[in-house]
């Protein structure tokens, strides 16, 4: 059994590929470390082990040229000249293949699909969100992929913070104020840039619980 990264640690490190993409940089194991622990806190060495996780189980794309590694979002890998056959690790490409079948999966629409379905007033939680999900069988070649659930974890994370999606704890809610009549999302799909979490200073909360 393939073992898998921290999902929470996944998108992290994601943020940081984008991140030293958008600094016209290649994203390196040095530079995803350093962003990863400006950003967040973590030590390099955790950094490195979820990394070397995330490529494992498929989350990371990990492509070599001319002798130097560099890393990349399976959902927006970019060009893949780089890649040649036979680089890969031979415990690592059945996860890969695996991964790179629900590379051009919406996870919006089937998060979306699965809490419209469950119709749970106060949300649905990932694991019921997943259990609709494989009774469908119009999604089977989706649910028998073995990297389904931690793809569906990672897509949940992102609906989230790009705003198509609500989380209330364990509970996720359709965020139909992101979206404009037609039913498409109002704001850019871009992945967004590297930030820290943010946290309301004692005056902010103040003001948010009077509202």
């Amino acid at each position: 059994m393939v073992k898998l990264a921290n999902p929470l640690y996944t998108e992290w490190i994601l943020e940081a590929i984008q991140k030293v993409k958008k600094q016209k940089q290649r994203p390196s194991e040095e530079r995803i470390c350093h962003a990863v622990c400006a950003s967040h806190g973590l030590d390099k060495k955790t950094v490195s082990e979820q990394l070397e996780l995330s490529v494992q189980d498929g989350s990371i794309l990990k492509v070599t040229n001319k002798g130097l590694a560099s890393y990349k979002d399976p959902d927006n890998p970019g060009r893949f000249s780089s890649v040649k056959p036979g680089t890969l690790p031979k415990s690592v490409k059945g996860s890969r293949g695996a991964s790179n079948e629900l590379r051009n999966v919406d996870w919006n629409k089937l998060l979306r699909r699965a809490i419209e379905g469950l119709q749970e007033p106060n949300g649905s939680s990932l694991k019921n969100i997943e259990k609709y999900l494989r009774s469908q069988n119009d999604l089977a070649s989706i649910f028998n992929n073995p990297v389904f659930q931690q793809r569906l974890r990672l897509g949940a994370k992102r609906a989230v913070n790009n705003g198509r999606l609500l989380k209330d704890g364990p509970q996720y809610r359709v965020n139909y104020g992101s979206l404009d009549s037609k039913g498409t999302p109002k704001y850019s799909s871009a992945f967004p840039a590297s930030l820290p979490p943010v946290s309301l200073l004692p005056h902010e909360k103040d003001q948010v619980s009077v509202e």
